[in-house]
């Protein structure tokens, strides 16, 4: 569970420095406070760029990052059929229409998938990497020539890279979520990251209802250019922000250690097939995916890993949450997928998931427990011959 696996005493000192001032304001506009513009300050000089804001959730980021970057009424914005329901929600609540499109080979945005869904109404490219990059160059190409926004929902990635560059930094804009299972936990905490002062100014005043947050004006004198939302983050929040950040590096380093060895051990194994990356060396480290020959093989494998005490991460377990072709609660809301069977819509990723394993590696992971897991791996394959 990364991030979440070393909650300990450095947050608590951090939280306890907060709370050994005097006359305590939790309020992050409060007079005198600090945790969250010191946990953005940092946030940004880890990820090289200009500008960080820290909101109330992993949502609340990309809500923030779309609203930033003008995302509105009737735009379209093409992303993955693959993804956790959030970003859709919140091009939705935007007022903008989601165009899911289908994976490729890396579990990621297909770009040749892309290219085709472009129209005149495309407003942006959410790309979302899920643990790992997809195909930046490919992306940021056609978003170059067709004049559309790449945006970037990594989430799922925090210190995860393409070719050196952290994902989240590629794009107009970045956002990240603090939630359980990811790099860092807050207990809940977003942010975005922008190299875009207009972009990240539009983002701050979104996340508190409009408040333009000018240098020398009471808040109750602050003008106002555009509705927000109450999305703010807690100094509480902030406080434990900073300690998670400094134990990064550590967690990815770890993960993906542990990754190392469990791909060796089962990388003779015929009839699974790992999952390919466009840049496994800035994979994230704490997830392994795998492939098997259908649907039926998939449900046998998770039940004989539940048997061997492990659970599966998103595939097969929580699929309805984080597929396309199941969210006949949100999209047929639009004209294009009303009276649609979702599932045909995207064929190609229904199959790739549905025939998928999805393993969390923690970052504290004994030697006998990845043992016990590639045996269950080893023993789950011979199983579905």
């Amino acid at each position: 569970m990364a991030g979440a696996e070393l909650i300990g005493r450095e947050e608590l000192a951090e939280i306890q420095d907060l709370f050994s001032g005097e006359k305590v304001n939790l309020y992050r506009y409060g007079g005198g406070n600090y945790k969250a513009r010191e946990f953005e300050e940092r946030f940004a000089e880890y990820m090289g760029v200009k500008y960080a804001h820290a909101v109330s959730s992993g949502t609340a980021a990309i809500h923030c990052a779309l609203a930033g970057a003008g995302i509105g009424p009737g735009d379209e914005v093409i992303t993955t059929a693959w993804t956790f329901i959030a970003p859709v929600e919140a091009i939705s609540a935007l007022g903008a229409v989601p165009v899911p499109v289908e994976l490729d080979e890396t579990y990621h945005l297909d770009p040749l998938e892309v290219e085709k869904a472009i129209t005149p109404a495309t407003k942006a490219v959410v790309a979302i990497p899920m643990w790992a990059p997809p195909k930046m160059d490919e992306l940021a190409t056609i978003c170059e020539r067709r004049n559309i926004m790449l945006i970037e929902d990594a989430a799922q990635a925090l210190g995860a890279s393409y070719k050196g560059r952290k994902l989240g930094t590629i794009g107009r804009v970045g956002s990240f979520s603090f939630d359980a299972g990811k790099t860092m936990h807050t207990g809940e905490g977003g942010i975005i990251v922008t190299n875009d002062r207009e972009v990240y100014d539009r983002a701050a005043e979104f996340s508190d209802h409009g408040h333009m947050h000018l240098e020398g004006l009471p808040r109750g004198k602050d003008p106002r250019r555009a509705k927000g939302l109450n999305l703010r983050l807690s100094e509480v929040t902030a406080a434990i922000g900073l300690a998670q950040l400094r134990k990064v590096d550590l967690i990815l380093s770890r993960a993906k250690e542990n990754k190392k060895k469990i791909k060796e051990a089962i990388s003779h194994l015929g009839n699974i097939t790992l999952r390919p990356f466009s840049d496994e060396e800035g994979s994230q480290g704490d997830t392994l995916i795998f492939r098997v020959r259908d649907r039926d093989a998939a449900l046998q494998f998770e039940a004989h890993l539940m048997e061997r005490g492990f659970g599966t991460k998103i595939l097969p377990e929580a699929l309805d949450w984080h597929f396309a072709g199941v969210w006949s609660h949100l999209l047929p809301e639009f004209d294009r997928y009303r009276d649609v069977d979702l599932e045909t819509l995207w064929p190609k990723t229904g199959a790739m998931l549905r025939s998928s394993i999805c393993l969390n590696i923690p970052v504290l992971m004994d030697e006998a427990t990845i043992e016990k897991l590639v045996e269950a791996i080893i023993t789950g394959a011979e199983k579905i011959g």
